[in-house]
């Protein structure tokens, strides 16, 4: 009895620790696109791009260092931990008030210098709600864990509606902006002061697994086509909450001179629109409950998502969004996202072993996260380049998209009640994950070209149509994103030990070489069509397109000598040699990436940071390779008789 009391103990101090975190992330991206336009006076077209810029690479960071923390330390240390994701958001928070000062007092960009608080407040609230959701996975009795998750849910949706409709208004001028963006400090201080007095001595989670748990995680995930359908709609859910609030406030600010209100009344009216979204998202919980008690969680998901898909397309067709129509598919996509985010995580609960739930639980969170990235970073090219509504339809097709495959599921018989959605030989659909990497590595060229067609682009005339500039930089951004999943690809097999992912690295690395063609083609073509003369003299001036040529030559190489026949030929050491040019080619791209931006954008800082970081653990592992060698040499003339 005493054992299931700490139990439950721990399970609520987790609760509170979990919900606080969301707290803290709700109130730094709410209070974002209004800090940038009042304190740091970014120029108001550029502000879809940095806001989502913003977003993107302080979770591209946060998952870099949150999914090596997680899975390094997170068995063993994952109070510790805990502790030090509240500092983080204790010290990112309490400095970013400060951006635009710096840029005045000591000449520090104060762009660049939010860019560094804001992800050290992503890496702390991404920790925190990594580490409390895999814990609560595997401390929780069994029979609780779906009552737990939801009252988390429920908590985590309510803290933010309060947060949408009540905080946020406050601001009224610079000094109410800063007091609402130092509101996190707080919440570090207390979360910090919880875990240490409460969770600081329970160093072992209550079921903690001596080995490895993801190769059976691949395993089951690969098993079982409902356990994908999970995963899937944890892409897309986690980004739902993310993209309204921050492409709805942009777009009203967009809007405000228009109908004659500030911006920052547009942002007040913004934030209680999201309150209308966390409402029907907390009303609508209890009814998709009652729901999955009738239906399938199967059903449950594909209707969730529907619902969802539906609401962003019809918040698409919204003319103004102050008009009060634009509350009925906000309504719609709080209801859906209710859906989304309850009914995947009670179908992985029946489906997944209780030892194995936490760890899952945690890989849901990373996959939300990288559909985060995604999502966010195209909405924020498309918001620039083609208007408001475009990242909604992003968001809308690929919730739709969804919902077809959980009706194929339906179609196929995984629609049984929840008491028999047990994994069975007959239900288990061994996947290639190769047809699902190449539609989503395809998907941003489809966006793309959707665009294209619908703007009416013809080369040499962009007047009133998607400019060249938008379409050559989203191509080099997307062809820079698929070299750094190249990169990362053997760092998360190793540190998992699943090492059937690196039967993925060349295809994902070829995909880089095919955007980064089609960035050079736009580059010669559309910009400069053809004009060698011209294209000449530009690479002489520009010292960052000098740089971006010698990267797709050696990527050209590289490419060219992927197939198996070929390294048959050249033979693996010459082979291996040769790719080793990867390094000095992704360093070169980041370096093309800095001296292309302007020098208040911190994304190519943070970019070359993970190129950085990702050559060091590599560098350090050949490092411990050769270290190891030289000792077993060692050892071995030691044996040998003199």
């Amino acid at each position: 009895m005493l054992a299931l009391s700490r139990s439950f103990r721990t399970e609520h101090i987790l609760y509170m620790l979990s919900v606080m975190s969301t707290l803290a992330i709700a109130l730094a991206v709410g209070v974002q696109p209004l800090f940038l336009d009042e304190v740091l006076k970014i120029p108001f077209e550029k502000a879809g791009t940095i806001n989502a810029h913003l977003t993107v690479v302080t979770e591209m960071i946060s998952l870099f260092v949150v999914g090596y923390t997680g899975f390094r330390y997170g068995r063993t240390f994952r109070a510790q931990l805990i502790f030090y994701g509240f500092l983080c958001i204790l010290i990112g928070s309490l400095l970013a008030p400060w951006s635009g000062r710096l840029q005045i007092a000591i000449g520090v960009g104060g762009l660049a210098f939010y860019y560094l608080m804001r992800t050290l407040i992503s890496i702390g609230t991404n920790t925190v709600q990594m580490e409390t959701t895999t814990w609560m996975g595997d401390v929780s009795v069994h029979d609780h864990k779906p009552k737990l998750m939801l009252g988390v849910i429920s908590m985590m949706v309510l803290g933010s509606t309060i947060l949408y409709s009540i905080i946020i208004q406050i601001p009224h001028d610079t000094g109410t902006v800063n007091f609402v963006l130092a509101l996190p400090i707080l919440v570090g201080l207390a979360g910090a002061l919880l875990t240490r007095y409460n969770l600081h001595k329970t160093t072992r989670p209550g079921t903690e697994l001596k080995e490895r748990p993801y190769d059976r995680i691949w395993s089951l995930v690969t098993g079982d086509a409902r356990m994908q359908l999970c995963f899937a709609a944890s892409f897309y859910t986690r980004a739902d909450m993310i993209v309204v609030s921050l492409f709805l406030s942009l777009w009203l600010n967009s809007m405000a001179d228009m109908v004659g209100a500030s911006r920052l009344y547009a942002t007040a009216h913004a934030a209680g629109l999201m309150g209308v979204v966390g409402a029907s998202t907390l009303i609508s919980i209890p009814v998709w409950i009652r729901f999955m008690e009738h239906h399938s969680r199967v059903a449950a998901i594909g209707a969730a998502l529907a619902l969802s898909g539906l609401g962003f397309v019809m918040l698409a067709f919204v003319v103004n969004p102050f008009q009060w129509i634009v509350v009925l598919p906000l309504i719609v996509i709080g209801m859906g996202s209710g859906g989304a985010l309850i009914a995947p995580k009670v179908l992985a609960n029946d489906l997944a072993p209780k030892d194995i739930l936490g760890p899952l639980q945690g890989l849901f969170f990373l996959t939300g996260g990288i559909g985060l990235v995604l999502m966010v970073q195209s909405g924020g090219y498309y918001f620039d380049a083609v208007g408001p509504s475009s990242p909604f339809i992003l968001m809308g097709t690929g919730n739709l998209l969804f919902t077809l495959y959980a009706v194929w599921l339906i179609l196929k018989g995984f629609n049984e009640n929840a008491q028999h959605e047990i994994l069975e030989k007959k239900h288990k659909t061994k996947l290639n994950l190769k047809p699902m990497i190449f539609m989503a590595s395809t998907l941003p060229l489809i966006w793309l070209v959707g665009r294209v067609l619908m703007s009416g682009y013809v080369p040499g005339n962009s007047v009133g149509q998607m400019p060249v500039g938008f379409i050559n930089r989203y191509l080099g951004d997307w062809a820079f994103n698929f070299l750094l999943f190249s990169l990362a690809l053997r760092p998360i097999y190793e540190i998992t030990g699943v090492k059937k992912l690196a039967q993925y690295s060349r295809m994902i690395g070829l995909y880089a070489f095919f955007y980064a063609l089609l960035h050079v083609l736009t580059y010669l073509w559309l910009e400069w069509i053809f004009n060698w003369h011209e294209i000449v003299d530009d690479v002489t001036k520009r010292s960052f397109i000098l740089l971006g040529v010698i990267a797709f030559l050696i990527m050209i190489v590289l490419a060219a000598t992927s197939h198996n026949q070929i390294i048959r030929q050249m033979g693996g050491k010459r082979w291996k040699f040769l790719h080793k040019f990867t390094y000095t080619m992704n360093i070169l791209v980041a370096l093309h990436f800095i001296f292309a931006a302007t020098h208040e954008n911190g994304e190519a800082y943070a970019y070359a940071s993970l190129v950085a970081v990702l050559l060091g653990y590599r560098a350090h592992q050949a490092w411990k390779r050769r270290n190891g060698t030289r000792d077993l040499q060692r050892k071995r003339h030691a044996i040998l008789p003199t």
